[in-house]
């Protein structure tokens, strides 16, 4: 049994520092992203109130931040009132969100733009090239490259 045990532990070794670059790869940041760039938005409808500093986007919503792309079934977007600046974006159904080739999917998702922290729940799927890694729910953090994925994660990690 022993010799098994070290056999195992000797793979683990072997292999951890090519699964954990690949795991580390598996990500969503922009190491150029800027918080500050404008915020656009399309749907196919739109209602504003006033009262809770929301935008309500319905119908084949986008939204684009940079590189950064969001789209959904239903985008709420929360506003600074004074400045009109965006501060968050809720995305429910179908949400899927893009930098350059590398994809998330998930059934909910919220961006907080001031700290750059993405929070997406519901069968999460990340994508990049042939790896992908799935789980319940996913925090990261878009500008510090640092992201957790947890319940009942799954990986596949392929070569390119």
């Amino acid at each position: 049994m022993k010799i098994y045990l070290k056999l195992f532990t000797l793979g683990l070794l072997l292999l951890s520092p090519k699964v954990f670059a690949q795991n580390a790869s598996l990500s969503l940041s922009g190491a150029n992203h800027d918080i500050n760039l404008p915020v656009e938005i399309t749907a196919n409808n739109l209602s504003i109130n006033q009262s809770s500093n929301s935008a309500i986007f319905e119908g084949t919503a986008y939204v684009g931040q940079g590189s950064l792309r969001l789209s959904a079934d239903k985008i709420v977007v929360r506003y600074n009132q004074d400045t009109g600046k965006v501060t968050s974006v809720e995305a429910t159904g179908k949400v899927v969100f893009t930098n350059g080739e590398d994809i998330a999917e998930a059934e909910s998702a919220i961006y907080k733009i001031d700290s750059g922290l993405l929070s997406m729940s519901g069968n999460v799927l990340l994508v990049q090239g042939k790896s992908t890694i799935s789980g319940n729910y996913l925090d990261m953090d878009i500008l510090k490259n640092i992201a957790n994925l947890s319940g009942n994660v799954k990986t596949t990690l392929a070569p390119n």
